[in-house]
């Protein structure tokens, strides 16, 4: 069996891909390029209003220079550059493995014989969707700060768990806790590839998931929430 990791040129896609390619959990790296289309960006302009179509541009750029800053800073490994994965097919001996990809559609995923996994750092189902590390410090939920390897389906992030983990928090910010998640994710994800590639696809277990809540990107009310219930927590971590 063979792994093929399919991820971004981003700092979170270079240290999963370098990490996992230098250990020999995976078999080939492929890079999707496509940027979203302009009528996502007209859409949600229209959807969030310009006040939070600002915010989140720039939150989300904090994002990834905060999540790279807490990452070791890592070249891609041999890869090759796809526009979009979603025309792209799978051999009959690969399983591939997406983190960070663009929406992954029915059409593709059954051109996957072998199923497509996708990297989550967030606990599911609990936190699907986006920034997961974002909303469980918006809820306060400091005890459930894990990441998610999981098979997946049409529905975003509703797949059958396969492995996940978790962190403790130690008052990081959102960011820095995905750099932390993805730390702790990857040597243990490398150990589970490199049965699959040995075994099989009958090395990896398989549990549905329950009911669960999708999460899409904040707004800035709640990232004004999310400061207070972040200040408010590190009170508490500080004291205990």
């Amino acid at each position: 069996m063979n792994i093929v990791l399919a991820t971004t040129d981003s700092a979170a896609g270079r240290y999963v891909a370098g990490a996992l390619h230098a250990v020999g959990a995976v078999d080939r790296v492929l890079i999707e390029t496509r940027a979203a289309p302009l009528r996502f960006y007209t859409s949600k302009l229209r959807r969030v209003g310009p006040a939070n179509f600002a915010f989140q541009a720039l939150y989300g750029r904090w994002f990834r220079r905060e999540t790279a800053a807490h990452l070791p800073d890592v070249p891609l490994p041999p890869h090759e550059r796809i526009v979009d994965l979603n025309t792209h097919t799978f051999g009959d001996d690969e399983l591939p493995i997406g983190f960070g990809t663009s929406y992954i559609r029915q059409a593709t995923l059954v051109r996957a014989p072998h199923g497509f996994l996708n990297l989550h750092t967030g606990s599911l189902p609990r936190y699907r969707g986006v920034k997961s590390e974002f909303w469980a410090l918006y809820h306060g939920d400091v005890d459930d700060l894990g990441w998610t390897l999981h098979f997946m389906t049409p529905e975003l992030d509703g797949g059958d768990i396969v492995l996940r983990g978790g962190v403790p928090w130690n008052g990081e910010n959102p960011a820095a806790l995905r750099a932390k998640l993805l730390r702790d994710a990857v040597p243990a994800i490398a150990t589970l590839l490199r049965r699959v590639g040995q075994e099989g696809v009958a090395a990896l277990s398989r549990t549905p998931q329950g009911p669960g809540r999708y999460f899409t990107t904040p707004t800035l009310a709640d990232w004004r929430h999310q400061r207070q219930s972040l200040g408010a927590a590190r009170g508490v971590v500080r004291s205990g």
